[in-house]
């Protein structure tokens, strides 16, 4: 049993945490004395505990060296074995720490080696860590050298510094995992599990050594991470760039070559693609024959596979030559990961370097759970899936296949949501692979509350219809509709326009513009309730009229008047999926077919109101005047009422304005109402069998009218 002494200075719940877990026997080892240089209260709890306290006041001594000595000498007494600093705030002198070299321990409020050293203590080490703004803080179990907190660490262990975090609840936060570690640690030793090796602490946790293999294309934080591992008592095989990354690092790695006896060949196609590599994943360790058939074989198992593929999606965006995006086809990886998740039972499969220091904490703690191993494997199946779909749909783009027999659409994560279009759904936002400049999924948030489900669909369909415009235009939408639309010589003309159009409906809406929000027009902004505000840019002046209200959602998206995007138009249905090339043409041509021809302003308003109807839900129609929108009808079940709703909108402002149609007139009642009402000019597709009765009510009314023979409808 190991003999323990223990060092404090103050109140010694960590010291606590000894004395539980030597009580209950987790851990195998007894405290034998606890000395503190101060008449501490941490003294009161050995006592409490039949433990033999002694506080000996370091002041009564001519030198520390001294005091030392005395430690030394009450520590031998008692014959012990490992001496624990507890929350001992005095250096230990050349001649203790060589009397108990490797024999002595001391838990440290930071992640070594951060916020460590001379005067780093107590609050002093929170206060620093809060004062850095570091998003993560810990505390370090390591042995105690001659310098001050430079011996090697033993264990780490981090919590997160929260935006609210004071000193002493971050203290607080640290202290808990320090009692874990500290307990950790001394039943690791009492276990005879620790050893070191120049600077390096190796930790056995039992059984056979371990094999993992690295074979990795981003190496960011791989070498941390199988320093680790061999911490842990695993052993490292490894390939290529990877084995060359760890050899150069200091770790004792195998190049796969020793174990397959085989040759990397045909400039690297071929490595891992051998019996002796994947007999090693795929074995169950607890099938007899399984395990005959790799005892017969020689083949040592491998328990953990570490690989990220060859970067297809990032040579996809850049636009690489067929020839490169071949070679960038990983084929041994994806063998390796799907081998590696199928078995995960007894293989650890690790894909996102994002997961390194989770699984080297469920190692320590021993707690690495079938669930956990089998949330591994799903990462690494979507994982191998996401990519298998980026290669497929290169493939399909090459044979220009738009609708191939089958479909596998590769979407990325970009947010979770607080909820969906209702708080009772649950949601998502994913992105596209493909550029997506001039989109949500890159918009950059500069002010504001997080966007939700519905501010990201309103705000869709706002840049849907802001893209059909060239001139400064401001679209308002609220509910995925538009409230109002204009077009001006400045952005702030074009403001006014929008929301004299609605000024009611577009509260609690969503503005979006294609040109810089300018002073004027971030002051009517600042007057309503807007939830989010999308343009191109904002001027200083604008964005501190803007930010005055704590929650409006401001966004920058950049090239937003881009519209040339080489995607489909999905639409899912119950058990399926309706696809179509997007709705990219206005009009090719258009004909006039009534007697009287449109003015020059009047086919300007027309082709402006058309934007406009290609954009709501049909039946829809746009009733325009000046290139600002007076009243929509839309999402009616008949054409009439539609007409009749945008009027109705429009009130004493509609003579003189044009109207827009997404589909055909199929009566003449609507243009018999138009006309009473004064509008003077009309674009529709045309194409009904009353063409000649519309056309004929139009003229009676001396109304222009167009037909495009492109009709827009949308659902």
């Amino acid at each position: 049993m190991l003999k323990i002494g223990v060092l404090i200075s103050g109140g010694g719940t960590n010291l606590q945490a000894l004395i539980d877990n030597t009580l209950n026997n987790t851990i195998d080892g007894k405290i034998e004395l606890i000395i503190s240089n101060k008449a501490s209260s941490g003294l009161k709890r050995g006592e409490l505990a039949g433990i033999e306290s002694l506080f000996i006041d370091s002041r009564g001594f001519r030198t520390d060296e001294e005091y030392n000595l005395r430690l030394v000498e009450e520590f031998k007494k008692r014959d012990i074995d490992l001496v624990v600093l507890a929350g001992y705030l005095k250096i230990l002198s050349k001649e203790f720490i060589k009397e108990y070299k490797n024999r002595i321990i001391n838990i440290h409020p930071s992640l070594i080696p951060l916020f460590c050293g001379d005067g780093y203590y107590g609050e002093r080490v929170h206060a620093a860590v809060l004062e850095s703004g570091e998003k993560y803080t810990g505390a370090t179990l390591h042995f105690v050298d001659e310098g001050v907190d430079t011996g090697p660490i033993i264990l780490q262990r981090k919590v997160e510094v929260e935006k609210d975090d004071t000193v002493k609840n971050l203290q607080q936060k640290v202290l808990k995992i320090e009692h874990e570690i500290i307990v950790e640690g001394v039943k690791l030793f009492s276990q005879g599990k620790i050893r070191l090796e120049g600077k390096k602490t190796i930790i056995n946790r039992g059984g056979a050594m371990k094999r993992a293999l690295i074979s990795v294309y981003d190496k960011e934080g791989i070498v941390e991470f199988a320093k680790n591992l061999e911490l842990l008592n695993w052993e490292i095989i490894s390939t290529g760039g990877s084995f060359k990354k760890l050899k150069e690092a200091g770790v004792n790695v195998i190049e796969v070559d020793e174990i397959t006896g085989f040759p990397e060949i045909l400039g690297g196609r071929v490595k891992t693609l051998n019996p002796l590599i994947h007999g090693g994943i795929l074995y169950k360790r607890d099938d007899k024959e399984h395990q005959k058939t790799i005892d017969d074989m020689n083949i040592h198992s491998i328990d953990m596979v570490v690989n990220n593929l060859y970067p297809f999606e990032e040579m996809l965006k850049k636009k690489a030559s067929q020839e490169d995006m071949i070679e960038n086809i990983d084929i041994g990886g994806p063998s390796m990961i799907r081998a590696a998740a199928k078995n995960y039972r007894d293989v650890i499969v690790v894909t996102d370097p994002g997961d390194y220091e989770l699984i080297i904490e469920r190692l320590r703690l021993d707690s690495m759970d079938e669930n956990f191993k089998r949330s591994l494997a799903k990462k690494a199946f979507n994982y191998t899936a996401y990519y298998d779909s980026l290669i497929s749909g290169y493939f399909n783009e090459l044979d220009e296949d738009k609708f191939p027999e089958r479909i596998t659409l590769t979407f990325k994560r970009n947010s979770k949501l607080r909820y969906g279009e209702n708080p009772h759904q649950k949601a998502a936002f994913y992105e596209e692979l493909k550029d997506t400049e001039g989109t949500l999924s890159s918009l950059k948030q500069l002010h504001g509350k997080e966007l939700s489900f519905n501010n990201i669909n309103d705000s869709n369909g706002a840049l849907k219809i802001l893209k059909e415009f060239q001139e400064p235009t401001i679209v308002g939408v609220k509910h995925a509709n538009p409230s109002g639309i204009g077009s001006a010589d400045t952005i702030f003309e074009a403001f006014k326009k929008m929301y004299q159009c609605d000024s009611e409906s577009i509260f609690g809406g969503i503005i979006a513009s294609n040109r810089e929000i300018d002073i004027e027009t971030a002051k009517m902004i600042g007057d309503i309730f807007i939830e989010v505000v999308l343009a191109p840019s904002y001027s200083k002046d604008a964005m501190e009229v803007l930010t005055k209200k704590k929650n409006i959602r401001i966004i920058q998206i950049d090239d937003i008047g881009r519209n040339n995007y080489d995607e489909l138009d999905m639409k899912k249905t119950i058990g399926g999926l309706l696809v179509q090339e997007r709705d990219e043409i206005l009009l090719e041509e258009y004909k006039v077919v009534t007697k009287r021809e449109p003015t020059k302003e009047e086919l300007e308003d027309l082709l402006f109101s058309f934007k406009c109807v290609k954009h709501i839900n049909s039946n829809g129609v746009v009733i325009v005047k000046d290139k600002a929108t007076l009243g929509f009808g839309l999402g009616e079940v008949n054409r009439y009422w539609a007409t009749g709703k945008a009027i109705e909108r429009s009130e004493d402002k509609i003579s003189g304005s044009v109207l827009a149609s997404d589909g055909f007139f199929p009566f003449k009642d609507s243009i018999e109402v138009l006309g009473e009402a004064g509008v003077k000019a009309i674009i529709q597709p045309g194409g009904s069998i009353k063409d000649a009765e519309v056309i004929e009510e139009a003229d009676k009314h001396g109304i222009a009218m167009i037909f495009t023979g492109i009709r827009h409808f949308k659902h």
